[in-house]
């Protein structure tokens, strides 16, 4: 390894490998993850991809440095919290508290 690696964002790299390749992660969700990644790693021209082993940890954390980070678990909450709130308005039969 070299002296120089992204271990800031190595984590981010290893969970979304882990994600990517888990058997249990639907088709549909892998493909959409993998799609944006293809897209990041051309605009940034850095290539996450070994022939052998599919993605690069080090060089998908080399990917992730470069893009505006942190705001994943916040997002994931807002949208949860929309989501339950339109669930929540469908059992109510759309009437507005």
């Amino acid at each position: 390894m070299t002296e120089y690696r992204n271990t800031d964002y190595d984590g981010a790299a290893k969970a979304t490998v882990h994600f990517v390749d888990h058997g249990n992660t639907p088709d549909d969700l892998s493909e959409v993850v993998i799609e944006k990644l293809v897209r990041m790693a051309d605009e940034s021209q850095i290539n996450i991809w070994h022939r052998e082993t599919g993605l690069s940890v080090a060089r998908l954390a080399a990917l992730y440095r470069l893009y505006e980070t942190g705001a994943g678990y916040r997002r994931s909450r807002r949208y949860g919290e929309y989501q339950a709130g339109v669930n929540e308005r469908k059992k109510d039969g759309g009437k507005e508290s």
